[in-house]
């Protein structure tokens, strides 16, 4: 239960600072730019170095490989249900994937997997935030372009310059090629210890300024069926494909809980990018999120 209380405490601060105007909920961009190119590439170095041993390279592989297939079919999955028994329209349709589809695996998931498994669960949660990342640049740029129309940048392009996909795909090389930390002069390894400890905070406030009740006035029934694809239907298809692959123990217990992550705050960005439906979007996320309290509540009473 503490870990339900300390992610839902540092959330709240985020949400509180934003309340009483000390932050603005367009501050959050500025933490996320804080996280994303210097405290969260830190953190899977310092992790991934610290808790991976070359042998274990290629066992590892198969968590990103899960969640990726497992957002796959859960697109599929999201996509039939959406266009043959809601009869949605496009753009409504290309929503209800994404949210459905691409999970929270790395801004919420980082912190709640760290606080059930500690740094050794972490490192594996940084595998399978890989998978969500190519999800995120592959399925989700696809089912922008599908359903969508707008014009932008390109995101396959700007996630390819992401810099803890780049540092996590880095760091897999350096520890199969046999580097080690006590390689690195000991200021340098301080300076990332002091970078990596602001990571979560970090991340959890941010996350407490970008939710926002107002979303609720778009209705909550999109909410309640991508809640019901990112906490059921994700993590039982995570489940099978994890004993397809015979990854059992604390290897699964990661993969389970993060292919029940809520859904990822990404879909807003691309929902926006291709025109999509930003209410239903803004909707869902803003429920899920919510609801995903009970989940790891349920996840941390099973596992711990």
């Amino acid at each position: 239960m503490d870990v339900v209380l300390i992610v839902l405490v540092l959330i709240l601060t985020g949400y509180i600072l934003k309340i009483f105007n000390i932050l603005k909920e367009e501050d959050a961009k500025i933490l996320n730019n804080i996280v994303i190119y210097a405290t969260m590439p830190s953190t899977i170095f310092l992790t991934i170095l610290k808790n991976v041993a070359p042998s274990q390279i290629f066992e590892f592989l198969k968590l990103p490989i899960i969640i990726f297939v497992c957002c796959f079919i859960v697109g599929i999955l999201a996509f039939i249900t959406g266009k043959y028994i809601f009869k949605l329209e496009n753009n409504k349709l290309g929503s209800l994937i994404l949210v459905s589809m691409l999970g929270n695996t790395g801004f919420l998931g980082y912190p709640v997997i760290l606080g059930m498994f500690g740094y050794t669960g972490l490192a594996r949660a940084i595998f399978c935030d890989l998978g969500g990342v190519f999800a995120t640049m592959l399925l989700g740029t696809y089912i922008g372009i599908k359903f969508g129309k707008g014009k932008g940048k390109n995101v396959l392009k700007e996630m390819i310059k992401f810099p803890p996909l780049i540092t996590g795909i880095s760091t897999v090389i350096l520890v199969f090629l046999g580097f080690k930390l006590s390689y690195l002069p000991n200021f340098i390894l301080k300076s990332l210890n002091y970078l990596s400890s602001a990571t979560v905070p970090l991340i959890m406030m941010s996350l407490g300024l970008s939710l926002s009740p107002r979303a609720l006035k778009f209705g909550v029934f999109w909410g309640i069926v991508a809640s019901i694809f990112r906490f059921l239907v994700s993590p039982s298809i995570a489940f099978t494909l994890s004993n397809i692959l015979n990854v059992y123990g604390l290897d699964r217990n990661v993969v389970l809980v993060e292919s029940s992550m809520p859904s990822a705050m990404m879909t807003l960005v691309l929902g926006t990018l291709y025109e999509l439906d930003i209410k239903m979007i803004a909707s869902s996320i803003f429920i899920t999120t919510v609801l995903s309290f009970i989940v790891i509540a349920v996840w941390n009473y099973i596992y711990l």
